[in-house]
């Protein structure tokens, strides 16, 4: 019994100890956290006013930077260039500048006198501004070297020799070179949809353009698929697929200029400007809406119309010349003698078309709504396929006899359906052999004319598409000969 009693009593003891440590733990995390915030308060108390600025005061500013001194003086509320007043100075940059200094402030003392300022960089600082105000008084900053921990600047602010560790966002705000200085255009405002021309020239190699047209929608389709014309490298009669050109409008909405390295450009040559490598144009419209001074009733719906919307037309054309060291392009805008740069990749973008991919694979899509007459020729067969569109109801033949619609819709869709398959290598010569196969649509209306495509014998494969007398393409040889079945097996063959 004894024995129990000695051990229930240790035991207690331990129990006791064990409470004691805990409590003791316990006060131990409470004082540390409590340290931990007033060491934390003790930081954000070491921040350090050094002065106030205010900046509408501010009538001259000093800066230098590396191989850049410049001196910016407030005239009309712009700054310009005090020894070169008409260059065109960022403003925006100015701004910045002006915003870092309003609040003066240190991260931390670093010290006092220093006995070699190169420790920090501020031998030689890496940037000084001076701030000249109204009344003549004098702001420096003098920025030195990245702390290592990259927490910000070392630097000295007016004649105080001490050494701050001055925001990273005060040293970022002095880190513009000379070229940096100098005000870039201010793009245009494009939005890709309202994109109408594409017009890319080269002094070698392929020239390509691509203009949006809404008068002739002869396509099937009864929407504007097919509404882009290729003007280069193809001509007259290629169109172009506007879902795929709509992926390429994109390229041309951003005009992102790095630099202006000559803003009098008067030697074009010393940048590949004189003779330019390329020029790019692009074509595109504003739409704005007006109040009419008198209400217009629309003759389409016979409603009252108080405004109209107008798309007014832009142009936007830049030349290309030669690259800098670093890769980057040369160019000027029409215009302009101010020469800048661009990345190599955003002139890559905007430079480099795929026309093929682009282009509308049917050879011949005219509506069946625009077209009176089909004639296609096959060797020494010729075959006529008519449509009246005068009464209500259209009527159909075939060679001078009725035909059911759908036997002849079903034709004239084969006919129309006929693609290109691909382009015609460089090194072949074509376009003299005997057509095996002419299509010629009529259009009338308004836009009353004829088009026409043939296809010339060339291998087991492919028919050579030849159109307005000129050959790029192959057809494949199996649709074309279905198309001549097709009208053989038709009644009423032509004499």
């Amino acid at each position: 019994m004894a024995k129990r009693k000695k051990k229930n009593a240790i035991t207690l003891g331990f129990l006791a100890l064990a409470l004691i440590v805990l409590i003791g733990i316990y006060f131990w995390y409470d004082n540390y956290q409590k340290s931990k915030e007033n060491n934390a308060d003790s930081d954000e108390e070491q921040t350090i006013d050094l002065a106030m600025v205010d900046t509408t005061q501010v009538d001259s500013i000093h800066y230098v930077k590396g191989d850049t001194d410049l001196t910016f003086i407030l005239e009309n509320d712009v700054w310009v260039e005090q020894k070169d007043e008409e260059r065109p100075i960022n403003q925006e940059h100015i701004t910045s500048i002006l915003n870092a200094i309003k609040e003066l402030k240190a991260d931390r003392l670093i010290m006092e006198s220093p006995e070699d300022l190169s420790d920090y960089g501020l031998e030689q600082p890496q940037a000084i501004l001076t701030a000249t105000m109204k009344d003549q008084s004098i702001v420096t900053v003098k920025i030195g070297s990245e702390a290592t921990d990259s927490s910000g600047y070392y630097g000295l602010v007016n004649e105080n020799s001490t050494v701050y560790l001055l925001p990273t966002e005060l040293g970022a705000a002095l880190q513009y070179n000379d070229l940096q200085m100098t005000a870039l255009p201010e793009p245009p405002s494009i939005t890709a949809e309202n994109i109408t021309h594409i017009a890319i020239d080269n002094r070698t190699g392929e020239d390509y353009e691509l203009l949006y047209s809404d008068e002739e929608k002869l396509d099937n389709t009864g929407s504007n698929m097919y509404a882009w014309q290729f003007i280069k490298p193809y001509g007259e009669g290629y169109t172009a697929d506007s879902t795929k050109v709509s992926e390429l409008q994109a390229k041309y909405t951003t005009f992102s200029y790095l630099n202006c390295v000559d803003y009098k450009g008067e030697d074009p040559g010393k940048y590949g400007l004189e003779d330019p490598a390329s020029s790019l144009l692009v074509g595109y419209f504003v739409s704005r809406t007006e109040a009419l001074p008198t209400p217009e009733t629309d003759p389409d719906t016979g409603k009252e119309v108080t405004e109209k919307t107008y798309n007014d037309p832009y142009e936007y054309k830049i030349y290309i010349g030669n690259q800098d060291e670093e890769g980057n392009y040369y160019v000027r805008i029409e215009g302009s003698n101010a020469v800048y740069t661009m990345s190599s990749e955003s002139v890559g973008s905007m430079l480099q078309i795929d026309a093929l991919s682009l282009l509308n694979p049917y050879i011949l899509l005219p509506s069946l709504d625009n077209v009176d007459k089909v004639t296609v020729q096959v060797g020494d067969t010729t075959y006529q396929m008519g449509i009246d569109h005068k009464s209500t109801t259209a009527t159909y033949t075939f060679n001078g006899k009725d035909s059911d619609e759908d036997t002849f819709k079903t034709l004239y869709q084969q006919l129309i359906g006929i693609t290109y398959d691909s382009a015609i290598p460089s090194d072949i010569s074509a376009g003299n052999e005997t057509p095996y196969v002419t299509l010629t649509y009529h259009i009338f209306g308004d836009n009353e004319r004829t088009i026409s495509a043939s296809f010339l014998p060339y291998d087991d494969n492919f028919y050579i598409v030849k159109k307005n007398n000129d050959t790029r393409f192959f057809a494949d040889k199996r649709a074309v000969d279905d198309i001549a079945k097709a009208l053989d097996s038709c009644t009423g063959k032509a004499e």
